[in-house]
């Protein structure tokens, strides 16, 4: 498998690349997995956090990989250098199937997926160019972009064997371009062994209000700006013991001060989450699956959330409340006093559900009915 991204899956530092790293890293123990990637997750990233996070241990398995530098816009539209190093990978080797993940990368996957004759599966975190849409009241440039991006995506889909899609709404979506039996739905997932209830719950106070994201993101920067000014303030009102914790890359260091702290990018997310006594996702709009929502809920945390930042997550799960932004102040204040820090009850149907061992074996299974035709794929397959 050629593994064509847009991102680079060793930071995780946003919903994006946890997912791209997550699929890499489990594809690499099903297949023999060549990567070409850029650099940086969007924007540049801080040399000092790339250099740490670079292809530690080897951990994603990879046969081999090309990294390309960031640039805005071979990000934005198009990096000669990323379609060069597929394109020489292509013509050096034989691969049995081209993964073009997130965005753009759909553009590369449908050229070289003609040119050398290999099946494309492209992977879509969102339907691209309504997310473009949506920010062009924070970002014209992303409006002017949106033509452009909707041509890509569709073009993508199109010529792609299998369209993996990240919600059913989504999946709804590219019916419009494509059958639906060319589609297959995987939501945002979670690893089970790193993420799950089964540790001791944290003290009650100081109360620890978790909000997680790349505040680069403009859903992120307003939903933080809406803690910081409206949020904390009020609860700090009427409950002195509550500490709101912003945790991710690009968070201004402005926003700290009386009972907010700015932690900025931690190298691992998972003692802030068990440390927790309650997640907020208090974004106005979202795409996709929202990362923090999902990965809360494993580890069996209560997450508040706006109809935005649930998006298309099953509001079965009761640990997830929904409510409006205005109403945040009286529900954490009531969540804190009634909700336990740490639940396990949803822990087997969150799993099944959301769990990447789950969800891997369904896109293998889907892989291979895909391309019957291509049986050096199925002898591929091995365990590492």
């Amino acid at each position: 498998m050629l593994y064509l991204s847009m991102q680079d899956p060793d930071l995780e530092n946003n919903g994006t690349t946890v997912r791209v790293g997550a699929f890499v890293k489990n594809l690499a123990r099903m297949y023999d997995v060549s990567l070409v990637h850029m650099a940086g997750a969007g924007h540049r990233v801080d040399p000092e956090i790339e250099a740490r996070f670079r292809d530690r241990d080897n951990r994603l398995g990879l046969a081999d990989r090309v990294r390309v530098e960031f640039s805005k816009p071979g990000y934005f539209l198009f990096s000669p250098a990323l379609f060069r190093a597929a394109d020489r990978l292509l013509r050096a080797r034989r691969f049995d199937v081209l993964l073009a993940d997130y965005g753009l990368a759909g553009i590369y996957g449908r050229i070289l997926a003609a040119r050398h004759s290999v099946p494309l599966i492209y992977s879509s975190h969102n339907v691209e160019y309504r997310l473009y849409w949506t920010q062009r009241f924070s970002d014209p440039r992303r409006g002017l972009l949106t033509p452009f991006v909707f041509w890509a995506e569709r073009a993508a889909c199109k010529e792609a064997a299998l369209v993996v899609a990240i919600s059913e709404g989504d999946r709804k979506a590219y019916t419009r371009w494509i059958p639906d039996e060319r589609i297959e739905m995987l939501p945002q997932g979670f690893d089970p062994e790193l993420f799950n209830p089964f540790y001791p719950a944290p003290p009650n106070s100081p109360a620890i209000v978790l909000f997680v994201g790349s505040f680069r993101d403009g859903y992120n920067l307003q939903a933080g700006e809406a803690v910081v000014r409206q949020i904390a303030p009020a609860v700090s009102r009427l409950r002195s013991d509550v500490i709101f914790r912003l945790v991710g890359a690009g968070a201004p260091t402005e926003w700290a001060g009386g009972n907010v702290e700015v932690a900025g990018f931690v190298d691992d997310i998972a003692p802030e989450y068990r440390r927790a006594n309650l997640i907020l996702a208090p974004m106005p709009y979202g795409a996709g699956m929202a990362t923090k929502v999902v990965q809360g809920l494993a580890f069996g945390k209560t997450v508040l959330t706006t109809e935005g930042g649930a998006g298309s997550i099953p509001r079965r799960f009761r640990q997830m409340v929904v409510a409006p932004l205005e109403q945040f102040p009286a529900e954490i204040l009531r969540l804190l006093a009634a909700s336990a820090s740490v639940d396990s009850d949803d822990a087997a149907a969150l799993r099944a559900e959301f769990g990447w061992p789950e969800l891997m074996s369904r896109l293998q299974q889907r892989l291979e009915r895909v391309l019957p035709e291509r049986p050096t794929m199925r002898e591929g397959i091995h365990s590492r």
